[in-house]
C-alpha cells in the first residue's frame, strides 16, 4: 500500500487535465507542497528499503534452513550406511577370529604330537620291524599328513593377515562413523541456530509490519492533506487567463519537434518489468545534453518522482501535458511559462536510471498516447546560440 500510495495521487493529480494556470502561484503554497511531496516521499524510501532488508534477511534464513536440511539428511544417510558397514566388518572380524582360534588350537595339537613323535618320524618308520606293504602305508600317511599339516599352516598365516587387515578396516570404519556422527551433530548445531536466526527475522519483520500500519494512516493523512494543497493551488490559478499565441497543441500532430535529439533506446507500448507497458519513450542523451519544451505551455510540476527522478511537466492546454524524466537537473520551476524550443532542464540519469537519457511523455485527457505521432525528426529547433 505504500509502494502505491504516493505516485498515482500525485500523477493523477498532475496529468489529469488542469485548468489553466496563472503567471504567478503562492510561495507559501508551492513551499507547503514541495515539503509535503518530499516528506511523503522521504518516508516511502525509507519504509520501502527497511521493509525490503527484512524481506531480504528472511529469504536468506529460509534458504540457509533449506540447504542444512538437505544437509543435514544427506549426513544422517551417510551414518546409517557407516553403523551398518561397521556392524558387517565387526560380524566378520569375529568369524575369522574363532577361525583364527581353531586353527591355533589345531597347530598346538601338531606341534606335540610331532614332539612325541621325535624329530625324524620317517627314519623310524623305515627301521621299525613293520611289514613293508605296512611301512608303506605308514610312509604316505605321514606325507599326507605333512602336506595337510603345510597347508593348514599356510592358511592360518593368511588368516592372520587377513584378520588383522579386516581389523584395521574396523578402527578405519569406527572413525569414519564417528567423524559423520560429529559432522551431524555441527549441522544440527547450526540448523537451531539458523533457525533461532530466522525466528528473530520474522519477530522484526511482525514489529516493522505494526509500525507501517500505523505510518499508513499517517501518510493517508498527509496524502489528504497534499491533495487539498493542490486543489487549492488549481482554484487559486483557475481564473488567470493562458498565455496567449501560438498554435493548439490538438492541431500539431506530427509538426512537433523532439525534446533531445537521440534515437528511442525503449519505444511506446514496449514491455517492462513485471508485464506493464512503456507509457512513453526512452531517448538517448548524453549527461548534461539540453532538454527543451516541445511546446509552448505551462510548468505544473518540478521536483523529483519515485520512478522517474528529476521530473518537470508542462501544461500545454487542452488537456495535453508533456513530461520530462530521469533529468540531471531542472531549469524551469512550478508556474514558469515556457516557449517551444526553451531550455526545461539536463538530462541525466536519476530516479534509478541505469544510462543517461531522457524518458518523454504526452498525455491527452490523462492517457499516455504515442510521442511519435506528434514529434517529428524533420522538424528541428534553432541552435540555442541562434535563441
Amino acid at each position: 500500500m505504500i509502494r502505491t500510495l504516493l505516485a498515482p495521487l500525485l500523477l493523477l493529480t498532475l496529468l489529469a487535465p488542469a485548468p489553466a494556470l496563472a503567471e504567478q502561484v503562492s510561495p507559501a503554497q508551492l513551499r507547503a507542497l514541495r515539503e509535503r511531496i518530499q516528506t511523503l516521499q522521504d518516508t516511502q524510501r525509507k519504509d520501502l528499503r527497511q521493509r525490503d532488508s527484512l524481506a531480504a534477511e528472511l529469504r536468506e534464513r529460509e534458504l540457509a534452513i533449506a540447504r542444512l536440511d538437505q544437509e543435514q539428511a544427506t549426513l544422517e544417510r551417510q551414518a546409517r550406511d557407516a553403523g551398518q558397514a561397521l556392524e558387517q566388518l565387526r560380524a566378520r572380524q569375529q568369524r575369522m577370529a574363532a577361525e583364527q582360534a581353531t586353527q591355533l588350537s589345531w597347530l598346538a595339537r601338531t606341534v606335540r604330537a610331532t614332539y612325541m613323535n621325535g624329530r625324524e618320524p620317517t627314519l623310524k618308520l623305515l627301521l621299525s620291524q613293520e611289514q613293508p606293504d605296512q611301512v608303506a602305508r605308514l610312509m604316505r600317511y605321514h606325507e599326507y599328513f605333512q602336506r595337510a599339516r603345510a597347508e593348514r599352516l599356510d592358511q592360518l598365516e593368511k588368516d592372520l593377515a587377513d584378520l588383522l587387515a579386516v581389523s584395521l578396516e574396523v578402527s578405519d570404519a569406527r572413525d569414519r562413523f564417528n567423524r559423520r556422527r560429529d559432522a551431524v551433530a555441527t549441522q544440527q548445531t547450526r540448523l537451531e541456530s539458523a533457525r533461532r536466526e530466522r525466528e528473530q527475522a520474522l519477530t522484526r519483520l511482525n514489529a516493522r509490519l505494526n509500525e507501517q500500519g500505523q505510518r499508513i494512516s499517517s501518510l493517508e493523512a498527509d496524502a489528504e492533506r497534499l491533495d487539498k494543497l493542490l486543489q487549492e493551488m488549481n482554484r487559486a490559478l483557475a481564473d488567470i487567463p493562458a498565455n496567449p499565441g501560438g498554435a493548439p497543441f490538438g492541431e500539431l500532430a506530427g509538426k512537433l519537434p523532439w525534446p533531445v535529439q537521440g534515437r528511442a533506446k525503449v519505444n511506446f507500448g514496449a514491455r517492462r518489468d513485471g508485464g506493464l507497458r512503456w507509457n512513453g519513450v526512452l531517448l538517448e542523451a548524453a549527461t548534461g545534453t539540453p532538454v527543451r519544451a516541445v511546446h509552448t505551455g505551462r510548468v505544473v510540476y518540478a521536483d523529483w518522482l519515485r520512478g522517474y527522478g528529476l521530473m518537470l511537466i508542462v501544461d500545454h492546454g487542452n488537456g495535453f501535458l508533456s513530461l520530462y524524466g530521469h533529468n540531471q537537473s531542472l531549469l524551469r520551476a512550478v508556474g514558469d511559462w515556457v516557449a517551444q524550443g526553451d531550455v526545461l532542464a539536463r538530462a541525466g540519469n536519476s530516479g534509478g536510471a541505469g544510462e543517461s537519457g531522457l524518458y518523454f511523455e504526452i498525455r491527452q485527457q490523462g492517457r499516455p498516447v504515442n510521442p511519435d505521432r506528434w514529434c517529428n525528426r524533420r522538424v528541428t529547433l534553432p541552435p540555442l546560440a541562434e535563441r
